[in-house]
């Protein structure tokens, strides 16, 4: 299986939870600033998904 980790040379945003029972976790990195970022648990990866796209929005970077 491919490593789906972003990084700042490949960015992006991953998602997992596997089941509707396991603790969801994510990850992303930004292309533009190099900024990264992860975290565990539902509503902390809902939190991480809102700021990633926020940050998408303003960063000056490449989207």
């Amino acid at each position: 299986m491919a490593d789906l980790t972003p990084t700042p040379e490949q960015p992006g945003l991953h998602v997992s939870k596997p089941s509707r029972y396991s603790t969801a976790s994510g990850e992303y990195a930004c292309g533009g600033c190099g900024e990264t970022g992860s975290t565990r648990g539902d509503d902390n990866v809902r939190a991480m998904v809102a700021h990633y796209e926020d940050h998408k929005k303003t960063c000056g970077g490449r989207q």
